[in-house]
Formats: C-alpha cells, structure tokens, sequence
C-alpha cells in the first residue's frame, strides 16, 4: 500500500455516517409534535361553534334535564374517571419516557 492509499484509509475509517438517525429522529419527534399542534389548533374553531350551538339550546334542553339527569349521572362519572385516568397515563408516559430532568436522571 501507498503512503496516500494507507492515509485515506484511515480517513475513511473515521468518516461520519452517511446519515445522521439521531438528528432524524429528533426532526421527526418535532415536525410531529408541529402537526399535533396544528391540529389542535384548527378544532378550536369547532369547539367554539359546538359551544355556542349548545348554548342556543339550552331553552330547549333545559326542561329534559331535570329526567335525564338522573339517568346520566352514572354515565357522566364514569366518563370523569376515564378522563382523569387518561390524564395521568398521559402525564405518567411522558414522565417515565425520558422528558423528565429530576435531581437522579442522568443527564
């Protein structure tokens, strides 16, 4: 082997990789986390005219409640307890998935 064959050897055993899958993966964490966001953002819209349609029925709703109330409260407690339940797994996930800098993560 040459001097330069021997040196460009060596040089292309300590070259970079040819692409960057750390890099990537964060890009992509980030441009998903952009559309979730977006997302979010364009049901506000919804959300505000499902409101204000309730709000308008509210006359006409109003005097059903009084029976359905009784008949809803169950269904209503369990969808409280699925939500808070949802919550705390949400908030659990991202705890335990490596976001969390406490005092004993490694850093």
């Amino acid at each position: 082997m040459t001097p330069e064959q021997k040196l460009s050897a060596l040089f292309a055993a300590e070259a970079p990789p040819a692409r960057d899958y750390a890099f990537q993966a964060r890009m992509a964490q980030a441009i998903a986390l952009r559309r979730a966001w977006m997302t979010v953002g364009a049901l506000v819209p919804w959300a505000v005219a499902a409101v204000a349609v309730l709000w308008a029925l509210i006359p006409v709703v109003g005097p059903m409640r009084d029976s359905l109330g009784a008949a809803l409260a169950p269904a209503l407690t369990r969808l409280a307890g699925a939500a808070v339940t949802a919550v705390v797994a949400l908030w659990l996930s991202r705890r335990f998935n490596g976001r969390f800098r406490g005092p004993f993560s490694a850093r």
